[in-house]
């Protein structure tokens, strides 16, 4: 953008000063227009960069769920906390302003996907409990159904925002 000083104007340097209030009227809009032009794309970007971001943390705070060798949590304490972690990410993910319509699709059906693996994770910590098994394999089939979803959405958050 060109700035001009006090000293560049009184030496004849800068705008004209016949027109000059039109060709300043003129180049500022020119700035803003190429403003706006180049931030729809940033803004699908950004947009996309906050849901991806969420979706990273529910990676990372899920790692930390503890298993045995058996590949079952050692503490419903763990589970307890991956299933916030998932509800915490729902809220996260609808509380963004996305004004994309692609984008809001995706964040619906994450929001969903986060709700399902909360619930399941709850539903799973209860059956165990009570050991009710049929209850137990109902929340796995719905994790293990909502997991499915998640990575075909991935894929398709992946491809439209990878897409310029």
């Amino acid at each position: 953008m060109l700035v001009l000083s006090q000293g560049d104007r009184s030496k004849g340097g800068g705008l004209p000063s016949s027109g000059g209030k039109a060709n300043r009227n003129l180049i500022f809009l020119g700035i803003l227009l190429s403003l706006l032009v180049s931030s729809c794309g940033e803004n699908k970007y950004t947009q996309c960069e906050q849901i991806f971001q969420i979706a990273r943390s529910v990676t990372e705070n899920s790692k930390n769920v503890s298993y045995t060798n058996d590949e079952q949590p050692t503490e419903m304490k763990s589970w307890l906390k991956a299933a916030s972690v998932m509800n915490k990410a729902a809220n996260k993910i609808k509380a963004l302003h996305i004004n994309d319509s692609e984008l809001i699709g995706y964040q619906n059906r994450l929001v969903t996907i986060y709700r399902i693996y909360s619930q399941a994770t709850y539903d799973a910590v209860n059956a165990r409990e009570s050991r009710n098994i049929e209850a137990l394999e109902a929340a796995r089939i719905d994790a293990n159904q909502a997991g499915e979803i998640q990575q075909s959405l991935i894929k398709e958050i992946n491809a439209y925002c990878l897409n310029k």
